[in-house]
């Protein structure tokens, strides 16, 4: 996910594409290793490169419903700028000016990471386990009677109960 950026002369922009493994941070939530595919263009303003693409990235999850591992596809636009001169603003990404060339695999990180679902589910109609045996619902019902109350909060179901709407 390098792009060298020598023969890019100010004013003009080239197409990108990549397609390789990143690392991400550790999680409970998802796998390290995620597969990214990517394509964009690159476009060279007065020493400013302004890369603009479509990522697609396929992590691995673990449900936070039923514990079953999944692949699911993230697709998110970045728009990142990149400098060989340090500046005071934080959002442009600086490279080397000795071989030119700029890594996207950071910036790339960064933006998944802020497109991850905040819950991963399996699937919008997982059931879950049971929470008196383990059990994973989706595979079928367990038997156990999940209807039990505990007798200390009977008295407050009973008063929802008891009013009218």
């Amino acid at each position: 996910m390098n792009i060298n950026v020598d023969s890019l002369n100010s004013g003009f922009s080239k197409e990108i594409k990549f397609d390789g493994n990143i690392t991400l941070p550790k999680s409970l939530v998802y796998h390290q290793d995620a597969h990214i595919k990517g394509r964009g263009t690159i476009t060279n303003s007065y020493g400013k490169y302004t890369f603009e693409g479509n990522i697609i990235a396929k992590v691995g999850f673990d449900c936070n419903s039923c514990l079953k591992e999944f692949n699911k596809e993230i697709a998110f636009d970045m728009v990142e700028v990149f400098s060989k001169e340090v500046t005071d603003d934080e959002e442009i990404w600086l490279f080397s000016s000795k071989d030119n060339i700029i890594n996207l695999e950071e910036p790339i990180k960064t933006n998944l990471l802020l497109n991850l679902p905040m819950k991963a589910l399996c699937s919008e109609n997982c059931k879950g386990l049971c929470h008196i045996c383990g059990h994973n619902l989706n595979d079928g019902d367990c038997g156990c009677d999940r209807d039990y109350i505990d007798p200390r909060f009977e008295k407050i179901l009973h008063l929802f109960k008891n009013k009218e709407v």
